[in-house]
């Protein structure tokens, strides 16, 4: 009996310490965590290269999930000390041309495993990173430099090169612990991402690096295909022990999606049609209402951005088509309110360029992801007409007013359109499918953070031009900058709350008529009227 005891107590005192030790360790990651994405910002900031810094913190959550703590924790400790010490990061100099920025980029390969991420970072960790960069030198290559070539073949894909070995390791990297469910990202990341690998002309076989079997391919889909959980319609990590998703991952999803669906919602698959679209869409409503983080909390701000972006542009492309209208009213109300916190908290005006975490001192390459407008078809009328509706239906015609000269009063019915952010104003009349061509100003009526494109993308093409950051975390400079200055975007005068009328009228002289729209938040013209100049 007294020995019975004695191993009771011994159980108990042994369970004790190991959830103890459990505890600790989520204790002292959860806050080396925060420490690091406060260090991602900084850097960043400063210039250095962090690329590879959210998948160092993918690896640091599978070793946790496979129970190998003391190499986690090791592994975290030894990362937190590079990034505090600046030891051994990379700071990324001024390329004078893309020759020279190719040649920096190719130089971070790994020779033995073709991967551009450290060996000691896990195998889970080395796509995500090396797909960037890959994308990066595309971005880069044009007539002026030579086909991209790597300097060591992507060997480590090797690895996973046969379906049987493919879909071994995606049942190991998809099927995640309680520890490592707690990372803002799992190593389910890897699985969501070379799932691109298995789409026609993806980056591998367009740049001739490496080339997977057809069947390689069709292992890839299926298995993704019935990874989607029924009962929400996402995508994501499962718990190991019960198979349910560790939470609800509209990140995962949305990347998912782009390999599923074309840009019109068009399924890709006919094999593979997208189950449970409307489950999806209301998951999706769900995650994109929750509240703004707290701004002390990195990791989650980090979280709820691409959540926001990524999942606002998931319902726009690849579900808007079979949408009801009341989804589609919810799904406005988000995009409004993701729009005014994009510009009162990550627009940077100095740089005039926005910021991946709030309130920072200077724009970034992943803070240009904050900006949704491309996806709301603010650069394309094509888009907003399929999305928001015929513009010439939807913008009220004021008419036309014969004068001598403007004042205030006139430009009553244009601005006090309910909605109205911005209005341009044009020396002739405009072509209602190029808006944004021969714009003479914009003038803002009343008070507001939201900048019309006349205004934001030049300041975003200057910030490209001027700024020595060339790569985020995961992000390419050269891909934002091809992006904006494709565009082709004037900007024109600038006038805020009040209108110079000397100025204004001198040009009404001039150019005997102008047309003004009305813009809202969303870029959508809601209103126009043309003012027509008379002598007398």
């Amino acid at each position: 009996m007294k020995r019975k005891r004695i191993i009771i107590t011994a159980t108990i005192i042994l369970l004790s310490s190991i959830v103890l030790s459990v505890t600790f360790i989520s204790l002292r990651v959860k806050t080396q965590v925060k420490e690091m994405f406060k260090l991602n910002k900084t850097l960043q900031e400063e210039g250095y290269y962090m690329a590879d810094f959210e998948f160092n913190m993918v690896g640091c959550g599978y070793y946790l999930g496979k129970g190998q703590y003391y190499k986690s924790v090791m592994f975290l400790n030894e990362y937190h000390k590079k990034l505090s010490s600046r030891e051994g990061l990379i700071k990324i100099p001024r390329f004078k041309n893309k020759k020279e920025e190719i040649y920096f980029y190719l130089n971070l390969q790994n020779p033995r495993t073709g991967a551009f991420i450290d060996t000691s970072a896990p195998y889970c960790t080395f796509w995500e990173v090396t797909q960037n960069t890959i994308n990066h030198l595309e971005a880069l290559t044009d007539s002026t430099t030579a086909p991209l070539t790597l300097k060591y073949p992507l060997t480590f894909l090797d690895e996973i090169n046969t379906p049987e070995k493919l879909t071994a390791f995606l049942d190991d990297i998809s099927y995640v612990g309680w520890l490592a469910s707690k990372f803002p990202q799992t190593s389910f990341h890897f699985a969501r991402n070379i799932l691109s690998a298995a789409k026609p002309d993806n980056t591998l076989e367009r740049n001739k690096l490496y080339t997977f079997s057809p069947e390689w391919k069709h292992a890839m889909v299926k298995w993704m295909y019935d990874f989607q959980d029924t009962t929400t319609g996402l995508w994501g990590p499962k718990d190991r022990q019960t198979g349910q998703l560790t939470k609800f991952d509209l990140n995962n999803t949305a990347s998912i999606l782009n390999d599923f669906r074309d840009n019109d919602g068009n399924d890709l698959y006919a094999e593979f049609p997208l189950k449970y679209q409307d489950k999806l869409f209301k998951s999706a409503i769900a995650q994109l209402s929750e509240p703004f983080p707290n701004e002390e909390n990195l990791p989650e701000i980090h979280e709820w951005n691409l959540r926001q972006s990524k999942g606002i542009k998931m319902l726009l492309r690849y579900l808007w088509k079979d949408a009801s209208d009341d989804n589609k009213k919810k799904a406005e109300r988000i995009i409004a309110r993701n729009i005014d916190i994009c510009f009162e908290k990550y627009y940077v005006k100095e740089d005039g360029a926005f910021s991946y975490y709030p309130n920072a001192q200077h724009a970034s390459g992943d803070g240009s992801t904050n900006l949704i407008l491309r996806h709301i078809g603010a650069f394309s009328f094509e888009k907003q007409k399929k999305l928001w509706g015929d513009p010439s239906k939807n913008k009220r015609d004021m008419g036309m007013i014969i004068l001598h000269e403007l004042k205030t009063s006139d430009w009553d019915s244009i601005v006090n359109i309910p909605g109205i952010n911005s209005v341009r104003i044009y020396a002739n009349t405009p072509n209602e499918e190029r808006l944004t061509d021969g714009v003479w100003a914009v003038y803002y009526p009343r008070d507001t953070l939201v900048l019309d494109i006349m205004e934001l993308v030049p300041n975003m093409v200057r910030w490209t031009e001027s700024t020595s950051l060339s790569m985020g975390n995961w992000t390419s400079m050269a891909e934002i900058k091809k992006e904006y200055s494709k565009l082709n975007i004037k900007r024109p005068l600038i006038y805020k709350d009040k209108l110079p009328f000397d100025e204004v009228n001198r040009k009404f002289k001039e150019a005997g008529e102008l047309s003004v729209v009305g813009f809202d938040k969303f870029q959508v013209p809601r209103g126009k009227m043309k003012f027509k100049y008379t002598t007398s």
